[in-house]
């Protein structure tokens, strides 16, 4: 497996992560707060999942640029 693979696949499972969340937010707060709250929480969990999936990828497997 290539390190371009390998990173791909830390990737979506970081951000996998992060939908799992918040899937289970949503759940637990169904009842309990406004959905525009969960909406905005969700948000928030969404966009650093994906900052954290895209930053691990990068760390994993630089690109050419940063590697001089």
């Amino acid at each position: 497996m290539t390190r371009k693979f390998i990173a791909e696949v830390a990737s979506l499972a970081v951000f996998g992560v992060g939908l799992a969340g918040v899937y289970i937010l949503a759940k637990a707060l169904k009842d309990e707060a406004a959905d525009l709250t969960i909406a905005l929480i969700a948000t928030a969990i969404f966009v650093v999942s994906y900052v954290l999936g895209q930053w691990v990828k990068r760390a994993i497997n630089p690109s050419p640029a940063v590697e001089r």
